[in-house]
């Protein structure tokens, strides 16, 4: 049995389901016919919405994918940018078993981010407050993210500095989880977890933002900053950290960055302690 996860959510985990024997067939003969859009489980763009689909399969389909000359887990994507092939990754996306577990709002946006790319620039800076002292650099956050603490991590681990390999949830390690996916709501489940709304001595700086209904999404300050002209990074899901937004820009300001589907403003900026609770989950 093969079966499809959906690499689209940065704090969620992803969606997934399986391929009846008849689409699994189908996939076969598919990528037998045109491989072009085959990648490495971690061949990936660490950006927010749609990032390709990972297929993996049992043993009795990685047998059958092996007599047909594909590997036994694999990332379906036309290319590593935003030029894409709509052909089997938007028939996949319609099967049965993906239009029964995903949203038709997560389904919409994928189907318009397959092959149809969008731009945005970034907008000016904004001065913010101090907690600059608890910053760290890109260069330390890239060594402590992207090697094996990489998939089992998400955004919110990332902005809380904290690698607890759980995909951390708002409020989920206080024991009262975050119930709707609103700033209001997320915002006080981290205040549970120990972040605040003010900054002091023990505090760096971090932005939450909302794909509506349905994701939520965190950045964290980075030390390379001066004036009005701050520097960001974040982690998209189990993508490797990055400090550059959806349109492959250095990220001064998250408020007006490309944050692709993520078009719910969390401001103001919301601050966790450097040393984190350890109930962070």
């Amino acid at each position: 049995m093969l079966h499809i996860e959906l690499d689209v959510f940065s704090g969620r985990p992803n969606p997934h389901w399986k391929l009846t024997a008849r689409e699994e067939r189908e996939l076969i003969e598919r990528l037998k016919a045109n491989r072009s859009g085959l990648r490495q489980v971690n061949d990936v763009e660490s950006k927010l919405g749609y990032r390709g689909m990972v297929v993996t399969a049992d043993r009795s389909s990685q047998e059958r994918l092996t007599a047909s000359g594909l590997p036994p887990s694999f990332r379906l994507r036309e290319a590593t940018g935003l030029q894409v092939s709509d052909v089997t990754e938007r028939w996949l996306l319609h099967t049965p078993g993906a239009q029964s577990t995903i949203s038709p709002e997560v389904g919409g946006v994928v189907d318009l981010t397959i092959g149809s790319p969008t731009a945005q620039q970034e907008g000016g800076g904004q001065a913010i407050a101090a907690c600059a002292t608890w910053s760290s650099t890109w260069a330390d956050l890239n060594t402590f993210w992207n090697g094996a603490r990489r998939p089992t991590n998400n955004c919110y681990n990332f902005a809380s500095s904290l690698a607890t390999g759980t995909f951390a949830q708002p409020g989920r390690g206080t024991g009262s989880i975050f119930t709707a996916l609103t700033i209001a709501n997320i915002k006080a489940a981290v205040f549970r977890d120990g972040y605040t709304s003010a900054c002091n001595d023990d505090r760096f700086v971090s932005y939450v933002c909302i794909w509506p209904g349905t994701d939520f999404h965190f950045y964290h300050r980075i030390a390379d900053y001066s004036g009005s002209l701050q520097r960001w990074a974040h982690k998209p899901g189990s993508t490797p950290a990055t400090n550059v937004d959806n349109s492959g820009l250095a990220i001064t300001n998250p408020v007006t960055c490309n944050r692709g589907p993520y078009t719910v403003d969390g401001s103001p900026y919301i601050y966790p302690r450097v040393n984190p609770r350890s109930t962070i989950n």
